[in-house]
């Protein structure tokens, strides 16, 4: 509907952001700049967080698009955070 109307030659809307049409305000610029100095200085697991919809997966991508090949990355979208909360809510409550 929008290719064709608009004369766009691919779709404008996708679920996950593509990093090729990335505005870098500077407060991400900085972001980027903060995680690729804390990979150059050896840090070896980063962990992203924010609120929804403040740019994380999108930052995640675009420092991947950045690494060279000298870099081994791993990319976790999503954390086992809720099951870990569950699991340490049955120990404690069990241990009453």
């Amino acid at each position: 509907m929008y290719r064709a109307h608009f004369g766009l030659r691919e779709p404008p809307f996708g679920i996950t952001p593509d990093t090729s049409f990335a505005f870098s305000a500077q407060a991400h610029q900085e972001a980027l700049n903060t995680l690729l100095v804390a990979l150059a200085a050896g840090e070896g697991f980063i962990k992203i967080v924010g609120e929804v919809g403040t740019g994380k997966t999108l930052l995640c991508r675009r420092l991947l698009a950045t690494l060279g090949d000298e870099y081994i990355t791993a990319y976790l979208p999503k954390s086992s955070r809720s099951r870990w909360n569950a699991t340490r809510t049955n120990t404690s409550s069990t241990a009453r």
